[in-house]
């Protein structure tokens, strides 16, 4: 019995290394594994809201912030004259409203959101189009939304800030750097 088990034994482990010795001269399952760990980091950077680095993005402005809680625009007026820090009454001359005018604006309006609004993801379809690919040399992971470069890199013509989503960060490099040097020692799984 024994001498079977030795042999039964030896054959997985020639079974391990042949299989090694295949994914090292297979150089797209080094690329689609590079790939989907890439798509998997910008995923979550936009869970996180934050850059390559760790850095938080910049946050939303008043006005997205105002659209996004469905506030009409005489809603919108009266919540910046408050945050200016004018009372009701002030504001109530200033638009030309009834006596409790201002503040009844607010009760009728729609319901706020409970939570914070995500940054980059009003719809969903930005994050939702990030899709990972690769080929015998390269990893690639991208968008086909041509508004993704804007918020990518910014605009300041268009007074976009710059919330970076895409790149490799240095943890990043070194984990595919380790990759690569595995997989050319047929140890990488």
């Amino acid at each position: 019995m024994k001498p079977k088990f030795k042999v039964v034994k030896k054959l997985k482990n020639l079974e391990k290394r042949v299989q090694a010795v295949k994914n090292m001269y297979d150089v797209t399952f080094l690329t689609a594994k590079i790939s989907k760990d890439m798509e998997k980091e910008v995923g979550l950077r936009f869970r996180n809201e934050v850059d390559p680095e760790g850095r938080p993005w910049k946050g939303l402005a008043v006005s997205t912030l105002n659209r996004r809680q469905g506030l009409t625009r005489a809603q919108r007026k009266v919540k910046t004259r408050r945050r200016r820090g004018k009372t009701y009454k002030e504001i109530e001359a200033e638009m030309g409203l009834d006596k409790g005018g201002a503040s009844s604006l607010f009760r009728a309006g729609k319901k706020r959101q409970s939570t914070r609004p995500k940054i980059l993801q009003d719809q969903g379809y930005l994050r939702g189009s990030i899709k990972a690919r690769h080929t015998k040399t390269e990893a690639i992971v991208g968008t086909s939304m041509k508004y993704a470069a804007v918020h990518n890199f910014g605009s300041p013509k268009r007074k976009i800030p710059q919330r970076r989503f895409m790149g490799l960060n240095r943890g990043q490099r070194i984990k595919y750097k380790d990759w690569i040097i595995k997989w050319k020692k047929g140890q990488l799984r």
